[in-house]
């Protein structure tokens, strides 16, 4: 025979079990998901951007530096123009 008083707290202990159970499974999902944007952060930080120069764009800077006689070092690239000339004065 049943003590309906026992079943009422057994079925209350086993929902509250139920419960933070379940509130634990999602703080782990919130956790890894916060996980995961803190290295997607790091890591877009650490890729390196390369800057592709297009031949529109060199035949400016070409011209831009005959004009008014710019020369690049030895052993450098448009790169150096690029950082030396943040303004990009060619495309004025």
């Amino acid at each position: 025979m049943r003590n309906p008083l026992t079943f009422q707290v057994e079925s209350y202990i086993g929902g509250a079990f139920i419960f933070l159970f379940t509130g634990f499974c999602v703080s782990l999902i919130f956790i890894s998901l916060k996980n995961f944007d803190s290295e997607l952060i790091v890591q877009t930080a650490q890729d390196t951007q390369v800057q592709r120069i297009t031949p529109t764009q060199r035949l400016a800077m070409d011209t831009w530096m005959r004009l008014n006689s710019v020369r690049i070092p030895k052993g450098e690239g448009y790169g150096w123009l690029l950082s030396n000339y943040p303004s990009h004065p060619w495309n004025q």
